[in-house]
């Protein structure tokens, strides 16, 4: 079982990998923050995700941990990934 959460928005731990980094256009009337310049994203226009994940080690079962930052353009999501 897999938990995902967007909140966090401090830079990860070592612990955390990146899973997928793609542009994407949401469906969503969301209003997000670039996670490394802080500009508002609008969801619905262009923007650039990044999923990361890390493992949980619970005794006896198969886990991970899934967070999602939110990007306002290419360069952005370059700069803060070649420094996580």
């Amino acid at each position: 079982m897999s938990r995902t959460s967007n909140l966090g928005r401090s830079r990860p731990g070592p612990e955390w990998r990146v899973a997928q980094r793609v542009a994407r256009t949401d469906w969503a009337d969301d209003v997000e923050r670039c996670a490394a310049c802080r500009t508002p994203v609008d969801m619905r226009e262009d923007h650039y995700q990044v999923v990361l994940d890390r493992d949980i080690d619970t005794p006896g079962k198969l886990s991970f941990e899934r967070q999602r930052r939110v990007f306002c353009d290419e360069s952005c999501a370059d700069e803060w990934t070649a420094t996580a």
